[in-house]
């Protein structure tokens, strides 16, 4: 199951590149918790709960912002868990059209019976492998 759970957040990744926020939401549970409280961004660092204010945190993120650009990230099967690490994440300001670096960042996808149930935020690849039960 556990390469299963990689591939679902691999398509929701893709999808989310490609715009198609519907085939991005497919997987999300209708109660996901979704913890930003790690972020650098005041305002956006808190937890959102149910697919509702999932979808409103990621409409306002993608209201702010232009173009982004995605390396792929790396995809680390923990069973029940998937770590993504970003390296290479480039956004363009809506208004002003500046271009920034987003620093590294690491998501853990909780997964339960094919649905993400829980997408917690780290900025240190290190923490978010502990909090999976992983070691670097």
């Amino acid at each position: 199951m556990s390469q299963e759970n990689v591939e679902i957040v691999r398509r929701m990744l893709i999808a989310f590149r490609n715009g198609d926020w519907a085939a991005a939401a497919e997987p999300l549970d209708p109660d996901i918790e979704m913890d930003t409280t790690r972020a650098p961004i005041s305002g956006l660092d808190r937890v959102y709960n149910g697919l509702e204010e999932v979808a409103a945190f990621w409409r306002e993120w993608l209201e702010a912002w232009g173009a982004q650009n995605y390396e792929d990230p790396e995809l680390i099967d923990a069973g029940d868990q998937v770590v993504t690490w970003t390296t290479g994440h480039r956004i363009q300001g809506r208004g002003s059209g500046i271009e920034v670096a987003v620093p590294p960042y690491a998501w853990v996808a909780t997964l339960r019976d094919g649905k993400v149930v829980r997408g917690t935020m780290y900025m240190d690849k290190a923490e978010a492998l502990e909090a999976a039960g992983l070691r670097e």
